[in-house]
């Protein structure tokens, strides 16, 4: 039991299917999809989703914990910007292998 990932997918059974699913909370799902479109700061996921950067942080180091998502760093005008991409382009949670 565990995963599979391939640079499109990432299959997921047992304990480790029960932490992805428990991870995609709606707004972790909405989250994914705005970043499946492009890469985004933290500070603009936040605007867009009208949800607070602090919130949005945590999801997205959530997400990055299970591989869902890559992180990366910029210089941005005040510091450091997190830039989030989408790690897989699929999610296959199998219940019962």
């Amino acid at each position: 039991m565990g995963r599979v990932l391939t640079s499109e997918e990432i299959i997921v059974t047992g304990e480790e299917a029960l932490k992805v699913a428990d991870a995609l909370t709606e707004s972790s799902f909405r989250i994914l999809q705005l970043i499946s479109e492009e890469r985004h700061d933290v500070s603009t996921i936040a605007k867009r989703l009208n949800l607070s950067e602090a919130y949005v942080s945590e999801q997205i180091h959530r997400l990055e914990e299970l591989k869902l998502v890559k992180v990366s760093y910029e210089p941005g005008r005040r510091g450091i910007r997190k830039i989030c991409e989408l790690a897989v382009k699929r999610i296959v949670v199998v219940i019962k292998p």
